[in-house]
């Protein structure tokens, strides 16, 4: 599932900085992919997207409060009016999102379920448009005609139900939360960092998770089984390797090269090169995992995409204050 803070660019009298956000986002966007695939390949032999996402909060915690330990301790100091809100916040950002990523592709192929996440652009610009009453181009009608028309042919509609049910739900439910992440972490930019305000998430996350799912009954042994492989004829990978993975590439490195990307671009442009992160989810599924697409299922994607992208520009250009998600995403 990918982060998307409304950053200032940084002043740039050439165009190097910009190429440079450029390839950083792409980089991100890849490894966000690749972390759907290594989830995929755990889950495939029983290790449940409850543990999955239990375990991946608790690593990033970690690594983050060694981060903001190093580079901004300040940020350790809270006001207790504000736990509500980062309670919140790291609930829905880091528990909703990352869970039902997770049990959608549980449920459907890696690339479809990343397509139906990344819906969320269009649902923020309705919710800027109809709740927040700003300015929102009419282009939205055409990126909201693009993605259902995109959505029925991924879906293959005049074939009956050929997608798993519950798994389209859920997938149509990430969107949801990955919006609503977005929103609540344009508002907590105000008062919060983004390296700090990812870690309060993560704390609170990783809390809530502890009371779900408490450590005494989590399956350790699984770490050490393999994985299902990742490519044709490879072995599979020990679990823990996956997790380990996951966190550190599709977690921490991915966000941090998002915050560079964005001090560049700032968050209007970064926003529609995130919308790579699908095209790299179906490309890796088909080459790790062997997942195919048809080619009007693969049309379809391609017109969603498109929609994401008419979607991401129907604002009119202006940097504020504020955050979007962390996928693995």
């Amino acid at each position: 599932m990918a982060v998307a803070d409304r950053l200032t660019p940084a002043p740039s009298s050439s165009r190097n900085p910009q190429l440079v956000g450029v390839v950083m986002y792409l980089v991100a966007a890849i490894f966000f992919a690749l972390n759907g695939v290594l989830a995929k390949s755990a889950i495939e032999v029983g290790f449940t997207p409850l543990r999955l996402v239990e375990l991946r909060n608790a690593g990033a915690m970690v690594i983050l409060i060694v981060l903001v330990a190093v580079i901004r301790p300040r940020a350790f100091r809270v006001r207790l009016r504000e736990v509500p809100f980062l309670l919140a916040y790291g609930v829905i950002a880091f528990t909703l999102v990352q869970f039902l990523y997770f049990f959608t592709i549980s449920r459907l192929p890696v690339s479809i379920g990343t397509l139906l996440a990344f819906l969320a652009p269009i649902l923020v610009a309705i919710y800027v448009k109809f709740i927040r009453k700003q300015p929102v181009r009419n282009r939205i009608w055409v990126a909201i005609g693009l993605t259902l028309l995109g959505l029925a042919l991924v879906a293959q509609v005049w074939q009956g139900a050929t997608l798993d049910t519950l798994g389209v739900i859920t997938g149509f439910l990430t969107a949801v939360a990955l919006a609503l992440y977005w929103i609540l972490g344009e508002s907590g930019q105000s008062h919060h960092d983004a390296l700090s305000l990812t870690m309060w998430g993560f704390i609170f996350s990783t809390a809530t998770w502890s009371i779900i799912a408490p450590w005494t009954s989590f399956p350790f042994a699984m770490l050490l089984e393999p994985g299902a492989p990742i490519g044709p004829g490879w072995p599979g990978l020990p679990i823990w390797l996956i997790m380990l993975m996951g966190i550190i590439f599709g977690t921490v490195i991915a966000f941090l090269l998002v915050l560079g990307s964005l001090r560049r671009l700032g968050a209007e442009r970064a926003g529609i090169i995130g919308t790579s992160e699908p095209v790299w989810a179906a490309v890796l599924a088909f080459i790790l995992l062997g997942e195919m697409l048809s080619v009007i299922q693969v049309l379809g994607g391609l017109l969603v995409v498109a929609g994401i992208i008419v979607a991401e520009t129907s604002r009119p250009t202006q940097v504020t204050p504020g955050e979007s998600p962390l996928m693995g995403e």
